[in-house]
């Protein structure tokens, strides 16, 4: 029913040397006061499909800030048997839950937790907001208003025509905002990756790979600083491992 990834190792320097910028912290952070699964040695565990989806900003998230993870790979009779036990509030996945009984269900609470767990969340309240603002950007307008409805469509030959407009137009239109909203550093906001860098890392990825019929690589290719913030972010050492071990021959794409 499901593929058991373990728990992520442990980063050979302490957890805080991987976010950069940060100082060394008075008291450990709360995430390493829970008391993890004995089998694992990890207090956290992410529940999703063995594909990339809408836990994958989270699990990158975890992987940069060094820390441990139990990654879950189920298939659809695994999901049915979450189902069945009443783990899942919502019904679906990605499931996030802590070895103290605490959990979440929604991708996109999934990947803050894990990204302010990491250090990936700006404290300052404008810098939040910035990165929220390109999050929604790529989560609502771009996946759920503009790639979905070419996903539920029924008919083959109408989805490939409204494939073709989302390869040659709307991506298009949308990526032109996503590339403006690129700072001088490379990045979204500030001069350091952030969870919004992640979201338009975990699309970009998806659309390069040619998921989706009728979408080629080059809708992507042509965008030189989105092009460049993959490079980037593919460079981080622990996202180079991860890759490596969970996405050989998938990612990098190019």
């Amino acid at each position: 029913n499901s593929i058991y990834f373990g728990a992520v190792e442990k980063m050979s320097s302490p957890w805080w040397l991987a976010i950069p910028g940060a100082t060394p912290p008075t008291e450990p952070p709360e995430w390493a006061k829970i008391a993890p699964w004995p089998m694992s040695g990890s207090a956290i565990r992410i529940t999703y499909f063995n594909i990339q989806g809408p836990a994958e900003a989270a699990r990158l998230a975890l992987a940069i800030g060094g820390i441990p993870f139990e990654d879950v790979r189920i298939n659809r009779e695994g999901l049915n048997s979450l189902k069945e036990s009443g783990k899942l509030p919502s019904g679906q996945v990605p499931l996030l839950e802590l070895s103290d009984g605490r959990s979440l269900s929604q991708s996109q609470a999934i990947a803050t937790f894990c990204g302010k767990l990491a250090g990936l969340c700006p404290k300052d309240p404008w810098e939040a907001a910035k990165c929220d603002e390109v999050t929604q950007l790529i989560n609502q307008d771009i996946r759920d208003r503009v790639i979905s409805p070419t996903m539920r469509e029924p008919d083959a030959a109408k989805k490939m025509v409204m494939r073709k407009e989302l390869a040659d137009t709307k991506l298009f239109e949308k990526f032109k905002i996503l590339s403006s909203m690129i700072s001088p550093s490379g990045y979204f906001v500030g001069d350091s990756v952030t969870m919004a860098d992640l979201h338009c890392y975990v699309l970009l990825n998806w659309l390069g790979m040619e998921v989706l019929d009728g979408v080629p690589k080059e809708t992507v290719l042509i965008w030189p600083k989105l092009t460049n913030l993959c490079r980037k972010i593919n460079s981080i050492p622990a996202v180079a491992k991860w890759n490596a071990v969970t996405n050989s021959g998938k990612v990098p794409w190019f």
